[in-house]
């Protein structure tokens, strides 16, 4: 649901300003309005409050602070155990109440007992890491040429090139040659020899006089040569190869040195440093909050916006801190302010996860409803409708619930798993409405048919959607008109929340004329040999038009071109059907083709483990479409045919002024 907002106006004497701001950012609830606007507008008769000269130059100070705090704290490491959260409250309110000079004063003794020390080894570690992938890829190639390199004795007079070559372009060597000869005057010689079944290695000796025309050469022909580290241009191979393997063999111990280092830092300063930042962001902040007040010759203006819930809280706190100096007024927000008023979501445990996807549609507007549990309903319903197989969804299912366990303290993971958690379930359920357990294989004669049908009343269970293309087919179009029909039901709802004539006429009007003319449709259909079916039929008809003329008096043009869209996204839904029966094919022919493997009526042991090698390899591919596929289609369906017929994004979210620091702050 959307939290319900109250605007606020904060009042108070100029001298008690700086402390209601503290005030307000550690009670942490009020979402700054800023009034600049207002006022250049001239609907606030009031100045804009200005940042002191002196107070530019304390926030300009603390952001190169900042900056270098922050630079120190990416070189170190996070410290396996958890922070002290006493010691690290403690340590904020100490800095806290400190003043701008001294703070300042404070953090460049930490800075300068850690800045330096840290950014060399952070440089080092930085270097050592990229030394040890460089040598990583050097070391194979030389140790392929070794057997050549070792049969080539080169003096002062001479240079020599390694190349790498496919072997079936060896050839191309005698070639290579005949060119270098011409090059060099014939004072140059190439050893090959095959280093596997794909590469041969050559290396080219030449005279020194000749080593800038050859390389030039080399280089212009697009020649594959090995080229050496540049501390180790110049020395022969099988030297730097040995060079190579030593600096292997001793680098990975420095790193670890420098590491280790890195933590014992990290342990003795990373509590200290991340307080020293969020005692400086939070400076920052207060500084950088000031413009968007108001203020008159003597006293000053702050508005914004609070939860209902909390404004008891920040008028007990103001008045207990400043008594009647300070005055709080609750103002009422009325339709021309929801454009303006932040939103902020407030759900189960069970549906908040989804509002993670609903933030990518974009967050609701205020005074609408909260699409959120309707995600909740239809995700994991069409996820379902169209993997709708048990065997897919108890590994799915399974999958999701390890994950759960195995990384219960990542956020993202945790997620993922809240969503996917009710589809992968949903998939379970259909799949025993389809009875289909990795495609047919349970009602397949050739495996084992344990799956029976069940009549209830003229309905047949399991429902086979590959033999019943049709029905599916209306099923899933089913769906799609009562899903349209409740979001232009719900943006009537909204329409008339936000008292917004023109959405209620078109979409009041397209409900309307959709409802009325399916029950038309229904009676001529069902009810062709009643006596009162063309007046009740007439009369819904009538009732079709004016709903017309309503969509067309609320949305203009736009109206009948929303008559056309709803009626191709109702269509549109048949997907749930396409790309569902795509899925359960795929895997019925996966089971056929296992029977091919397995040698069909003669079955051997090898066919058999043959057969389920196969099963176990395409079963798994369409598991991965199916996981991956179906969500797009469902998000589809959901935001584009359903969230368009009344979803109303709105243009900011709630975002108090509140510490990044402090009790409770990691």
């Amino acid at each position: 649901m959307l939290v319900p907002m109250a605007r606020v106006e904060i009042i108070g004497p100029k001298n008690r300003f700086f402390e209601v701001v503290t005030l307000l950012h550690e009670q942490g609830t009020l979402h700054i309005e800023d009034l600049s606007k207002k006022i250049g507008s001239g609907e606030m008769p009031v100045e804009k409050m200005a940042v002191a000269i002196g107070q530019a130059g304390e926030r300009e100070r603390m952001e190169d602070l900042l900056i270098r705090v922050r630079a120190i704290i990416k070189a170190l490491h996070l410290p396996g155990t958890t922070l002290d959260e006493v010691a690290r409250q403690k340590e904020y309110l100490k800095l806290w109440k400190l003043g701008s000079a001294e703070l300042s004063d404070e953090v460049v003794k930490v800075i300068d007992e850690v800045e330096e020390r840290t950014a060399t080894l952070a440089q080092t570690q930085s270097e050592i890491e990229n030394e040890i992938s460089l040598l990583g890829r050097y070391e194979p190639i030389l140790h392929k040429i070794q057997p050549l390199a070792r049969q080539i004795v080169t003096t002062g007079a001479f240079d020599s090139v390694a190349l790498l070559i496919e072997r079936r372009y060896k050839g191309l060597l005698e070639q290579l040659k005949e060119e270098l000869d011409t090059i060099t005057h014939k004072q140059c010689d190439i050893v090959s020899t095959d280093v596997d079944e794909d590469t041969t290695a050559a290396i080219v000796v030449f005279s020194r006089t000749y080593s800038e025309p050859v390389h030039k050469f080399l280089a212009m022909e697009n020649v594959n040569q090995i080229r050496l580290p540049n501390d180790m241009q110049g020395l022969p191979f099988d030297q730097a190869y040995e060079s190579i393997r030593e600096r292997r063999k001793t680098l990975p111990e420095d790193l670890k040195a420098i590491r280790i280092e890195l933590e014992t830092m990290s342990a003795k300063w990373f509590l200290r440093l991340t307080t020293v930042r969020d005692v400086l962001t939070d400076k920052i902040d207060e500084i950088a909050a000031i413009p968007q007040f108001g203020q008159t010759e003597y006293a000053f203006v702050i508005t914004g916006w609070v939860p209902v819930s909390d404004v008891g809280v920040l008028k007990s706190e103001l008045s207990a801190s400043f008594g009647q100096d300070v005055i709080v007024n609750q103002t009422e927000i009325g339709e021309k302010d929801f454009a303006d008023t932040p939103v902020a979501l407030k759900n189960s445990k069970v549906l908040a996860p989804f509002e993670f996807i609903l933030a990518q549609r974009g967050m609701p507007a205020y005074g609408t409803m909260d699409a959120t549990w309707m995600l909740f309903v239809f995700y994991p319903l069409f996820f379902g409708m169209i993997v709708g197989d048990l065997g897919y969804g108890l590994i799915l299912l399974g999958l999701v619930i390890w994950l759960r366990f195995r990384f219960k303290d990542n956020e993202n993971i945790q997620l993922a798993t809240s969503i996917l958690g009710p589809a992968c379930t949903a998939v379970c359920a259909f799949g025993l409405v389809y009875g289909e357990f990795f495609g047919d294989l349970l009602k397949n004669p050739r495996f084992f048919p344990i799956i029976q049908e069940i009549h209830v009343g003229p309905v047949a269970l399991p429902f086979n959607r590959v033999e019943f293309v049709q029905a599916f087919m209306l099923i899933a179009v089913a769906v799609g008109v009562v899903q349209v029909l409740l979001g232009l039901a719900f943006g009537v709802v909204n329409a008339v929340r936000t008292k917004n004539k023109h959405h209620l006429y078109e979409r009041g009007g397209l409900l309307t004329f959709f409802v009325a003319m399916f029950i038309a449709v229904a009676i001529s259909v069902f009810f062709a040999n009643w006596d009162g079916s063309p007046w009740i039929m007439g009369a819904f008809a009538l009732a079709s038009f004016v709903g017309f003329i309503y969509a067309i008096r609320g949305g203009g043009i736009m109206g009948v071109v929303e008559i056309i869209e709803s009626g191709s996204g109702m269509a549109s839904y048949i997907r749930i059907m396409a790309v569902g029966l795509a899925g359960a094919i795929f895997a019925d022919a996966i089971n056929g083709i296992v029977l091919k493997t397995m040698g069909g009526a003669n079955i051997s042991v090898g066919g058999m483990v043959l057969g389920i090698v196969v099963g176990i390899v395409l079963h798994a591919l369409n598991l991965i479409i199916s996981a991956f596929s179906p969500t797009i289609h469902a998000l589809r369906l959901n935001f584009l045919e359903f969230f368009g017929r009344f979803y109303e994004v709105g243009t900011k979210e709630y975002s108090p002024f509140h510490k990044t620091g402090g009790e409770g702050q990691a």
